[in-house]
Order: structure tokens, then sequence, then C-alpha cells
């Protein structure tokens, strides 16, 4: 009779989401590698002009609600992006692409961490969560 692999007694006493944390923090730690590669895209200084604007708007500093001509979505993440890069007190423009992206990357694995607790609430298994984890941060399309 065959016996099935079986992870040993102290790996399979390690909660789930400590499993998802560290797999999320392995990419965390390569997209902090890869930060410098990655250029500013057409549209990043209009989406990131919508976010001051709408943040100004907040505060009161702003004369009229700025309107987003996307109308598919909210300015509301380009206005946390634009609080957190004025907290931060980045002046300049480079500093500041870089923690809209360093930011960016931080939700994204926010979201593959939280992906992978649905599915292994869904399926009740280790391996299917952390398969599904893995299918959510190396798709190209959603890193990108």
């Amino acid at each position: 009779m065959e016996k099935t692999a079986t992870p040993p007694a102290p790996l399979r006493r390690v909660p789930f989401p400590v499993w998802a944390l560290a797999a999320c923090l392995l990419f965390a730690a390569v997209g902090v590698a890869v930060l410098d590669d990655y250029g500013v895209v057409r549209d990043e200084e209009t989406q990131r002009n919508v976010g001051h604007a709408a943040l100004d708007y907040l505060l009161g500093k702003g004369d009229a609600l700025p309107i987003n001509l996307n109308r598919f979505y909210t300015s509301v993440f380009e206005t946390g992006l634009a609080l957190a890069e004025r907290l931060l007190g980045l002046d300049d423009s480079r500093s500041a692409y870089l923690a809209r992206h360093l930011l960016t990357h931080i939700f994204f694995l926010l979201g593959g961490f939280f992906c992978s607790l649905l599915a292994y609430r869904l399926f009740d298994s280790r391996l299917l969560a952390l398969f599904a984890l893995l299918l959510f941060l190396l798709h190209p399309r959603l890193y990108g």
C-alpha cells in the first residue's frame, strides 16, 4: 500500500493565512526589486491630477468637484494615492510615481491575499488556495 505525501507535522499546524501572507511578502519583495523598471503610462499624469483635484475638493481647497471623464470608475483610489503622496511629503514627480506604483502593488497583493482566503474558504484546500493565489499573482494583465 502506497503512502501519500503529507507535510511534516510542524508545517501542518501553521494556519493557511500565514502561508498566503508569506507568499504575498515574497511577491512584495519581487515588486520592490523591480519598482524602478516600470515607466509612466500615458494616462498616469491625468489620473494623478484627478486624484489631487478630488482631494483638494474634499479638503475644501478646490472650487468645484472635478469631473472624471471616465464614467466607469470613480476617483476613490486616485484620491487615496494623492492623500498618501501628500502625507509622505513627496514633491518631485519621480518619487511620487514610484510611491504610486508601490502602493498600487501593495493593493494588488492585498487583493491576492483575500483571493486566496476566499479560495481556501470555498475549496477547504490549502493546495488549491495557494494555486489560486499564484494564478492571481502571476496573471500578466492583473500584475501590469
